[in-house]
C-alpha cells in the first residue's frame, strides 16, 4: 500500500506522507470473555457458520456484535437473530417480486400528494438513507444494521397501505442500503424486484441520495455533554426517546473517550435539545 501511494505521489496524483489521515483498528472478538487462541481451544472456525448460514449472515453478525473498534464476545446462538432478520428481508422482497418492472418508481415524490401513511414511509426511508450515510462512513456498522432492522419492521407493518410505485421506491432503496454490508442479499433483493443489471453497476442505484424535503423538520440536532461540557452534536429524528438517543451516542467515539473507564452517576435528557452524562 505504501509503495503504491508513493507511486501516485511521484505522478503528482496524490500528496502527503501517508495514504490515510487516520488509522482505525478493529476490536478483538473474544469467546466467553477470553481472547481466542489455538492453545486455549476456543477458536471459532468461520467455515462452520458460513456453510450453515451463508457469508452475509456471518458478516452481519460480526458487525452487529458491537462497535467496530471495540469488538465483542462471540455467541453461537446470537447469530440466529441475524438469520431471522435476513429471512424477513428476503420474504418481503419475494412478496413483491418484479415490482420495478410492474410499478416503476419516480425519482422523488411531492410530499403534499402523499397520504399520511405514505408520507410516514417516504420520510422514514429517506431519514434512514441520510443516517446510514454518516454511520457507515464512521464505521458504526452495528447501529447501521439496527437502523435497517427497525426499517424492515416498519415496512412489514405499513407497506401494504401505500401506492404501488412508492412501494417500489422504498424497496429499491432498502436493497441499496443493505448491499454495502450484505452484498449477496442486496443483489438478490435488487434482482427479485426485476432489475437486470447488478445493483453495483446500475445507474438506477443512486448511492445514498435522499430527498432533503422528506427529512426537513423531522430531524433535530441534540447537544451531547459529558459533565456539563459539550463533546458532540448529533442529528436524530424529532421527538426521539432517551433510549433511542442513548443507543446512538453510546457508539460515538467523541463521547466514548470521555466516559471510558468512568462511572456514570446520572443522565439528563431533554427531548430534542440535550443529553448530559454526568461521570466521576
Amino acid at each position: 500500500m505504501q509503495d503504491s501511494f508513493k507511486f501516485l505521489c511521484d505522478l503528482g496524483l496524490a500528496k502527503g506522507d501517508e495514504p490515510f489521515k487516520t488509522l482505525v483498528h478493529q476490536g478483538t472478538i473474544t469467546n466467553s470473555g477470553a481472547k481466542m487462541s489455538k492453545s486455549k481451544g476456543n477458536v471459532v472456525n468461520p467455515d462452520m457458520f458460513t456453510s450453515k448460514f451463508g457469508s452475509d449472515v456471518f458478516r452481519l453478525y460480526l458487525m452487529f456484535m458491537g462497535p467496530y473498534d471495540m469488538g465483542g464476545d462471540w455467541s453461537d446462538t446470537g447469530i440466529i437473530g441475524i438469520e431471522r432478520f435476513v429471512e424477513k428481508v428476503y420474504d418481503l422482497f419475494q412478496e413483491y417480486r418484479g415490482y420495478s418492472i410492474k410499478n416503476p418508481a419516480r425519482e422523488y415524490y411531492e410530499i403534499k400528494e402523499l397520504s399520511l401513511e405514505e408520507e410516514k414511509i417516504y420520510s422514514k426511508i429517506n431519514m434512514t438513507i441520510h443516517k446510514l450515510g454518516s454511520e457507515l462512513e464512521d464505521f458504526r456498522f452495528n447501529t447501521s444494521i439496527a437502523s435497517l432492522m427497525e426499517l424492515i419492521n416498519d415496512l412489514r407493518k405499513d407497506i401494504s397501505s401505500i401506492r404501488l410505485d412508492l412501494l417500489t421506491y422504498v424497496l429499491e432503496r432498502f436493497s441499496i442500503l443493505i448491499s454495502p454490508i450484505a452484498p449477496h442479499l442486496g443483489e438478490e433483493c435488487w434482482s427479485l424486484l426485476g432489475n437486470e443489471l447488478s445493483i453495483f453497476s446500475s445507474k438506477k442505484s443512486m448511492w445514498f441520495e435522499f430527498d432533503p424535503r422528506a427529512i426537513a423538520m423531522r430531524t433535530v440536532t441534540i447537544a451531547i455533554q459529558v459533565s456539563g461540557k459539550l463533546r458532540a452534536t448529533i442529528e436524530v429524528p424529532t421527538d426521539s426517546e432517551q433510549n433511542e438517543v442513548k443507543a446512538i451516542i453510546s457508539d460515538d467515539p467523541r463521547v466514548r473517550k470521555f466516559i471510558s473507564g468512568k462511572t456514570i452517576i446520572k443522565e439528563i435528557f431533554v427531548k430534542n435539545k440535550i443529553y448530559n452524562i454526568l461521570v466521576k
